[in-house]
């Protein structure tokens, strides 16, 4: 027997399943067949059948079928058997309700006695007769069954809902009728009995178990049937519809949808989809069944679980032990194979390591000689090198001599004449420097200088002037000449004069002219330009409005995406930002004007600039044009008189005033001729001795520093020379080096060639070894998986003694016996409901309801 079977078998969900299952089955069962009619039935067969297939054990299936026995179907022996047929709309909504009561007279009695609360009671079998007396009616039945018929106005104890949908959306039966495309249809079942019962020792509310059993027949142009709680029968000629519920019944077992995992669903609805043309229903029927009148429990007997159960846990308590025993014999195989493999691998790994020892001996035997090869062949390279190396390196310390004899030895008259003669160039390149701060230097003194000349003169005044006086009377008439002649001389110069004249005045006549146009601009000439711009701008205007409209556009676009043109941004504009109409466009036109103005007061600036700058080119051009000539013409027309009148009038004071020119020019003169030649020649003296001194100090510095040790004890003269002897050392040992590599690389030849046999010798060695080493690993892994086997096997049956078996029995005494009081609960209350209209004491009765709705036409839509 497998015992996580049984275990599952016991749960709590397995019990609701099997239960709910055979509830399942013969509700439907009897619900399909209860049909009831107006003719006499000797009795009612109620037949089922379930396919089902299972992979659990024979012992596990013994205890299921021993809780599906407990549970049975029963045969109808009611006194009174009733019908009520319950004429609905296409919605489900009940219009008129029928009920039709068969009296069952058993013992062929004369009378029976019933009670009805009917209305419109008749007799619709036979010529029998009743007397009524309030509820309770007697029959003339002359040893016949009864049956009846009358109308009632009581609510139903299950109510349904139709609801229809057509592509996704509700919709009426009448507006459904000879539409096409996706329908569904869903029936909605409520039951509303209550019935109060004590479950393990506690009040608890219950419905009856109903079962509710819907029929559709279906016009044509149905396709892809597909039912939610039942099944579709399609043929050539018709196309039918079945499907069940059993409402309020897990209420009632106090079930939850996560008990049931779809082995048996216990539902409270039924759902058809289908893909129609030209929508009709010709007939639609629900029977309501209550399941107490066919399923009966008397009782469930569980001594033979507890039998079973006790059993089990023996037999696992002996597994248990056998287990354990089993666990310590494979424990002892396992240490002694370990201990064997544990020296095996000792020697193994010593094989191992001197497999690697010889390989890694003769691959660097194969590297040496390959390394030694390569420097074999490259020995000419490397002697070249060295000769090379020897050559450079005694050109070096020649050169490094030199240098030390050189800055050692005291400069010649030679090298110091050509010291000089540079010294020379180069004070001749800088002559005119030195000059010229010569001159700046009696420059700063020439008032002083000049002052003594003056006083010199200032002695003799008296008898310049006369002299010079008596002198220009003699001179008259060729002075006048002179003086003539020296303005026609002097023509161009005096044009020039008076140009430059003009040239320094430039700043002051522009500024003039510049003046007066601002004057006339600030006068009203600037507003003209503003005005006259602003005209002839507005041939533009349409160019800057498009450029205005379409920034306005960009900007409200990005605030609204969904803007692309100017009416879009002006009307969202007008409602989320200016917040009134025409907003927008008074913005636009204000930009526009704005950029009117602005280009407009621009042009005017920059005329009123231009105009200023033009004047005054204007004014400084014709005055410089003007001044050359007048200023000849005013020289030429005085120049003889003026000449002659100025030269007897100033004669005194002008010799007077030559005198003192001359004599503080000349002084001044003189003073800067010598003090320039005197620079001059102190600088070469100077340069002269500074440039040998300093030569001689650098000499001796470097010679210092070629000669000073090192941290490592040399200088770079003496380090020069030991690195051209140790060249000359090197060089001289290149046969001997070149004997030895050659003697090497035969050595090392000779020595590879042996490598392939050690290899070969080692891996044999080894693999022998490892083949060793792999059998009796085999035989430690078997015996350690076999003694994890059993150690696993020992635990599970400990494990299955604490988990298993003890929560089998804590499933058992706490879920099954609860449960079947629970259910014994629910048809207990079925049994107390066994009429729907009345029935008389001591009788027994039961009830089935058919529910008939309207049919749905494709023409015309009628309840029928």
């Amino acid at each position: 027997m497998k015992l996580p079977e049984l275990k599952e078998k016991l749960k709590s969900k397995y019990i609701v399943r099997v239960v709910a299952g055979v509830l399942t089955i013969a509700l439907v069962g009897t619900g399909i067949g209860a049909t009831a009619v107006f003719a006499e039935k000797d009795s009612t067969a109620v037949t089922a059948e379930a396919d089902s297939t299972t992979d659990s054990s024979k012992d596990a299936d013994d205890i299921a079928d021993k809780l599906m026995d407990s549970v049975s179907l029963k045969d109808n022996d009611a006194d009174k058997d009733e019908s009520v047929y319950l004429i609905s709309d296409a919605n489900g909504n009940v219009n008129k309700t029928i009920v039709v009561d068969h009296l069952k007279n058993k013992d062929k009695k004369d009378t029976l006695e019933d009670a009805s609360n009917l209305s419109d009671i008749e007799n619709v079998k036979g010529k029998e007769k009743f007397t009524q007396s309030g509820d309770k009616l007697t029959w003339q039945a002359g040893g016949k069954d009864i049956y009846y018929q009358g109308t009632a106005t009581e609510e139903p104890p299950v109510t349904q809902k139709v609801t229809y949908y057509l592509d996704g959306k509700e919709i009426s039966p009448e507006d459904l009728a000879g539409k096409s495309g996706k329908v569904k249809i869903r029936f909605d079942y409520t039951n509303t009995t209550s019935y109060t019962e004590t479950v393990n020792g506690e009040k608890q509310t219950v419905s009856v178990p109903f079962a509710a059993i819907t029929g559709l027949v279906l016009g044509d142009g149905f396709e892809n049937i597909e039912v939610t709680n039942g099944k579709a029968e399609v043929s050539d000629s018709s196309s039918v519809v079945l499907g069940y519920a059993l409402p309020g019944l897990k209420d009632s077992l106090g079930i939850k949808d996560k008990d049931l995992d779809g082995d048996v669903n216990i539902p409270e609805y039924m759902e058809m989809t289908a893909d129609v043309e030209n929508f009709s229903m010709p007939a639609a029927m629900t029977f309501v069944v209550n399941a107490s009148d066919y399923v009966s429990t008397d009782g469930i007997d569980t001594s033979d679980l507890d039998d079973m159960i006790n059993d089990l846990k023996d037999a696992s308590t002996q597994l248990q032990d056998g287990s354990k025993t089993l666990a310590e014999g494979t424990d002892t195989l396992s240490d002694g194979l370990s201990t064997l493999q544990s020296k095996l691998g000792t020697f193994a790994s010593g094989v191992g390591t001197l497999k690697s020892g010889l390989k890694t001996y003769t691959d660097g035997v194969s590297t040496l000689s390959g390394g030694l090869n390569k420097l074999n062949s490259n020995v000419p390279t490397l002697s070249n090198g060295i000769t090379t190396l020897n050559s450079s390196a005694k050109s070096l310390n020649d050169g490094v001599a030199l240098l030390n004899a050189t800055v050692s030895a005291k400069f010649t008259d030679s090298e110091k004449k050509t010291l000089l003669d540079q010294v020379h160039s180069t004070l001749e390149s800088q002559k005119s420097e030195i000059e010229k701060q010569a001159q700046t230097t009696v420059a700063s003194q020439k008032t002083a200088i000049q002052k003594q000349a003056q006083s010199a003169v200032d002695l003799q005044k008296t008898d310049i002037q006369k002299q010079a006086q008596s002198t220009v009377a003699d001179q008259k008439e060729d002075i006048e000449k002179k003086a003539q002649a020296a303005v026609d001389d002097q023509k161009e110069q005096i044009k020039s004069v008076a140009a430059e004249t003009v040239k320094q005045q430039e700043t002051e006549i522009k500024n003039q002219a510049a003046s007066a146009v601002e004057q006339e601009f600030t006068s009203g000439k600037t507003d003209y330009i503003t005005n006259e711009a602003k005209k002839q701008l507005e041939s533009i205007k349409p160019v800057i409005e498009s450029g205005v409209k379409a920034q306005f556009v960009q900007k409200m676009a990005e605030k609204n995406h969904a803007i692309t043109d100017y009416d879009s941004a002006k009307t969202f504009f007008d409602q989320n930002v200016g917040m009134k109409d025409g907003a927008a466009e008074a913005c636009v036109n204000e930009q526009i004007d704005t950029i009117i103005n602005n280009l407009a007061g621009s042009v005017a600036s920059t005329a009123k600039d231009a105009s200023k700058i033009a004047a005054g080119e204007a004014a400084y051009t014709a005055a410089s044009q003007t001044a050359g000539e007048a200023a000849y013409t005013g020289a030429s027309l005085a120049a003889g008189t003026a000449a002659y009148t100025a030269a007897r009038q100033t004669a005194g004071e002008a010799a007077y005033a030559g005198a003192s020119l001359a004599a503080t020019t000349a002084a001044y003169t003189g003073a800067s001729q010598a003090a320039t030649t005197a620079a001059y020649t102190g600088a070469v003296s100077g340069a002269e001795q500074a440039t040998i001194t300093s030569a001689e100090q650098t000499k001796a510095t470097v010679a210092a520093s070629i000669n000073q040790k090192q941290a490592n004890g040399y200088s770079l003269v003496t380090g020069m020379k030991a690195l051209a002897d140790g060249t000359q050392t090197l060089y001289n040992s290149v046969p001997t080096l070149t004997s030895g590599i050659k003697q090497l690389v035969d050595g090392s030849n000779t020595l590879v060639a042996n490598n392939a046999q050690l290899n070969s010798g080692a891996s044999q060695l080894a693999d022998g070894t490892n083949q060793i080493v792999s059998g009796v690993d085999q035989l430690t892994t078997g015996s350690k998986t076999l003694s994890e086997g059993a150690h696993t096997l020992a635990d599970g049956m400990v494990q299955f003694n604490e988990e298993g078996i003890n929560k089998i029995l804590d499933a058992y005494n706490g879920d099954l016996k609860p449960f079947t009081d629970k259910l014994q609960a629910v048809i207990d209350a079925g049994e107390e409901y066994q009429t729907y209209s009345a029935i008389a004491d001591g009788q027994t009765g039961s009830v089935k309801f058919i529910y008939k709705l309207a049919s749905i036409d494709a023409k015309a839509d009628s309840d029928k």
